[in-house]
């Protein structure tokens, strides 16, 4: 008796866990309010992403990085096809033209007064060395040109390059017939006559002429031509020769005889036409001579 009761006891209890197994697998929905029974009132750690603090601005990139610089100057001349060079408070200064900028120059003459926009960009493995690449190049408002003569500074020091190796000389301002420029001590300068010839062999000598606001270039360019076919054969220097000796030049003829060079140049300074005769031996100054009077030609300035 007492085991048919303990079977229908445990028959009693296996139904029991049945029907709990079953409710289990229907999650039924909770009273609200209620908590839920069985292991289901544990506590759950969320998955969500907590509310996040305010988020820190994002490191700059390098465009964002990039700072436009704002310049003025005067405006030297064109090194090579894409690279100008400006004084500025720095003293002269290289640029790239950057996008936009690469027919500038032709807008420009030697000695006008520009501004300018231009970014730094670092070259080189070790980081040290800076490019500067123009985004504006153009013409101060009002088109003013370089300060007159009188606004120039007593001396300036150029870098030349003499025997292969980069120097830094000083020359001192001295007055022409209408004219300014810088003369180096090598050089004596007779302003009634516009002659700078070295002092240690006066056969090298340059002689700057101011021109009439009317002048002819093409007859100037037939008479040198004819001047100088007595030394030897005329050569006429390619716009890109020219501007390695010196900027605004728009004539350049030389002729090479024995033992000697000698040349005809028409130099324009803010509208204003000089012709310049050179007289180049072939002997032992030959090699200083070049750097130093292309140097003084090109700091010729309007008074």
């Amino acid at each position: 008796m007492r085991s048919q009761r303990s079977l229908t006891a445990i028959a009693a209890v296996a139904v029991l866990m049945l029907a709990l197994t079953a409710c289990g697998g229907n999650h039924p929905a909770e009273a609200p309010g209620l908590p839920s029974a069985g292991p289901s009132s544990a506590p759950v750690e969320s998955t969500a992403a907590p509310s996040p603090s305010p988020a820190l601005p994002p490191s700059p990139t390098g465009a964002a990085e990039t700072q436009v610089i704002q310049g003025s100057g005067v405006y030297i001349g064109q090194i090579d096809n894409h690279s100008v060079e400006i004084e500025t408070e720095e003293g002269p200064t290289a640029f790239e033209l950057g996008a936009g900028t690469e027919d500038a120059p032709e807008l420009l003459e030697m000695d006008d007064a520009v501004v300018f926009a231009y970014v730094e960009k670092v070259v080189g493995s070790d980081g040290t060395a800076v490019q500067r690449v123009l985004s504006s190049l153009s013409k101060a408002e009002g088109g003013g040109a370089a300060p007159a003569a009188s606004a120039l500074p007593d001396t300036q020091t150029f870098r030349l390059t003499l025997e292969g190796m980069e120097e830094e000389k000083t020359a001192a301002l001295a007055e022409g017939e209408g004219y300014s420029l810088y003369v180096f001590d090598i050089f004596s300068f007779d302003a009634a006559s516009g002659k700078l010839a070295m002092k240690v062999d006066p056969g090298y000598y340059a002689e700057i002429i101011k021109l009439p606001a009317d002048f002819d270039l093409d007859a100037i360019e037939q008479e040198g031509k004819a001047e100088l076919a007595a030394t030897g054969k005329v050569t006429a220097l390619t716009r890109e020769e020219r501007d390695r000796r010196m900027s605004g030049i728009r004539l350049y003829l030389t002729a090479m005889g024995s033992g000697l060079t000698r040349q005809v140049a028409v130099k324009e300074v803010d509208g204003q036409g000089y012709l310049i005769r050179l007289n180049i031996p072939q002997r032992e100054a030959s090699e200083g001579f070049g750097p130093h009077v292309y140097a003084s030609l090109d700091s010729l300035v309007n008074q």
